[in-house]
């Protein structure tokens, strides 16, 4: 009774965790990296919680068998958390400044107290450096414990550093969230470093990712169901939120729409022109970056936001996206070709509002296509 009054709160945690994965594999779009990403932490702090129960039930068993599984649970304990931590840590750098590739220094740098972590997980059933198992069975903290605690949340805590560092590239409830996140683990581990016996850390990882799949599921909401772009409503806030910012970093826009959608509709009828959408938005989402998105703004109508100032950034992605369509309609067997017409231009602070900048780019689309009409008149 002891023991299951132990481990409680581990067995609490895995059945929320188990009932948030069923429900988080089906309606997450899994081809999203962030998505994927916290399916895998979720996983992983799953079966850590597992683990964790395993070894209380193990303690003070003092059969060699039971004695030797404790230390492969507990090498298996001390090994994974760091390098959780390390590939979250990694997760919020690319979510905050994704322009900001990490060098091969920088990764070897990252991931080194990781190796060591683990060299020393494994020598600790000899040396008794994380922990030891008397010849009772009973687990003892080892000499070195409160490093291997140092290094699986230090990460936590240069996150929290990294994510205030460069608060203006977020809005408000991404800011909390990822912020609530990296705090909660950290209270947890701080408790059962201090209360010799409690469970808190495994258990607090897991009581966060709840917090995250909550946040998940507004940002699903806040997208176009049939193409995966930002709805207009999720892209007019995150935009009022960006220019309220005191530093407002340069972006680019390129405004576009699907040329002759309605003729498709017409001939080949509303379920082909939704596929004609959907394959265009699915190429475009490929080419840019993961730093940039592309937002519905209504009906056949998008907007890409890049993060480069640069006017030449904005040309070579329409060039691509032109060489995309190209290669699709060459190898369409369908009897219509896919193209759009564009607009674009670089927000600076001569725009009074978004919108001002909406109506300029969507004014240089128009004169664009006027343009490719006007060609197509004098070659017939």
């Amino acid at each position: 009774m002891a023991v299951f009054l132990r481990i409680d709160i581990n067995l609490v945690a895995m059945l929320m965790l188990f009932m948030v994965f069923l429900i988080a594999i089906r309606r997450l779009d899994q081809k999203d990296t962030l998505n994927r990403a916290y399916l895998m932490t979720l996983v992983v702090v799953f079966f850590q919680l597992g683990i964790e129960a395993i070894t209380c039930i193990l303690n003070g068993r003092p059969e060699l068998e039971w004695r030797l599984l404790s230390q492969f649970f507990h090498v298996v304990l001390f090994s994974v958390a760091p390098l959780l931590s390390a590939v979250w840590y990694l997760l919020v750098r690319n979510f905050v400044t994704s322009r900001k590739k990490t060098t091969t220094t920088q990764n070897i740098a990252i991931f080194l107290p990781v190796v060591i972590n683990a060299v020393l997980s494994l020598l600790s059933p000899f040396f008794g450096i994380y922990f030891k198992i008397s010849s009772l069975g009973v687990y003892e903290r080892g000499m070195l414990f409160n490093l291997s605690i140092g290094i699986t949340y230090i990460y936590f805590i240069v996150s929290i550093v990294h994510i205030i560092y460069y608060r203006h590239k977020l809005i408000l409830n991404e800011l909390v969230l990822l912020i609530v996140f990296n705090i909660i683990p950290l209270v947890g581990a701080l408790f059962q470093t201090l209360f010799y016996g409690l469970l808190l850390a495994w258990s607090s990882a897991g009581f966060a990712l709840v917090i995250v799949y909550i946040y998940l599921q507004e940002r699903l909401v806040h997208l176009d169901i049939m193409t995966g772009a930002w709805t207009r409503r999720s892209f007019d806030y995150f935009m009022d939120k960006r220019l309220k910012q005191k530093n407002i970093d340069p972006f680019g826009g390129i405004f576009f729409d699907i040329d002759h959608l309605k003729v498709i509709n017409d001939q080949f009828g509303h379920a082909e022109g939704d596929q004609a959408i959907i394959e265009i938005v699915s190429r475009i989402k490929g080419l840019i970056k993961s730093s940039e998105f592309i937002a519905r703004l209504g009906g056949d109508e998008f907007i890409i936001i890049t993060e480069d100032h640069d006017i030449e950034r904005l040309r070579s992605l329409i060039q691509d996206i032109q060489l995309s369509l190209a290669v699709y309609n060459e190898n369409s067997d369908k009897g219509y070709e896919l193209s759009c017409s564009y607009g674009y231009g670089l927000y600076s602070s001569e725009f009074k509002s978004i919108d001002q900048f909406l109506r300029f780019i969507d004014h240089r689309m128009y004169e664009s296509k006027h343009h490719e009409d006007q060609k197509e008149e004098d070659n017939q």
